[in-house]
């Protein structure tokens, strides 16, 4: 039983990054709803962009882990379907995580507009201002932020079928 749940570093990590990943979703949703010279926009940017270097770190982290940490294997009763579509998501995911806060930083470069990290530390900007790519950027956080949605969906639903409709308690894995 021990043996079929992640490393505790990587369960406290995942569930870490699942509670900062959905407040950057609202917080990011939030903001673009908001007027363009409404004072608290620019005060969430702030601290949506230092979390979002955060996350950028975390997950280079995670990846880090994992390759190093106990990931337990798939059960042996998922069919060739289901450890694919698994596979596939998880994937998505991971790739998700590391493309959006990539994009912000290239959106937010390409603008001008630096990154202050917590504690007062600028994050270097590395890409002079360019119209062009800033707005291609920012379409790329916009869309991957909506596919995230979407990736995120599947893991949940995924993870409901596999505890009501299979009866396998998988979350147990990660919690």
């Amino acid at each position: 039983m021990k043996n079929e749940k992640y490393h505790l570093i990587l369960r406290v990590v995942h569930w870490l990054m699942a509670v900062i990943i959905l407040t950057m979703l609202i917080s990011g949703f939030y903001m673009k709803s908001l007027p363009v010279d409404n004072p608290i926009k620019f005060s969430i940017y702030g601290i949506h962009k230092a979390t979002g270097v955060s996350v950028f770190i975390l997950v280079i982290l995670r990846i880090i882990l994992r390759l190093f940490l106990h990931v337990p294997p798939l059960p042996q009763n998922f069919s060739q379907v289901t450890v694919l579509i698994t596979k596939t998501v998880h994937f998505a995911l991971y790739v998700l995580m590391i493309l959006i806060p990539s994009s912000g930083y290239i959106m937010s470069s390409a603008s001008g507009r630096g990154i202050k990290y917590f504690f007062n530390f600028n994050v270097p900007l590395v890409i002079a201002e360019n119209k062009m790519i800033a707005e291609l950027s920012s379409q790329l956080h916009f869309i991957s932020a909506c596919l995230l949605i979407g990736f995120i969906a599947l893991h949940l639903l995924g993870t409901i079928k596999h505890l009501i409709i299979d009866k396998q308690n998988i979350l147990r894995r990660i919690v």
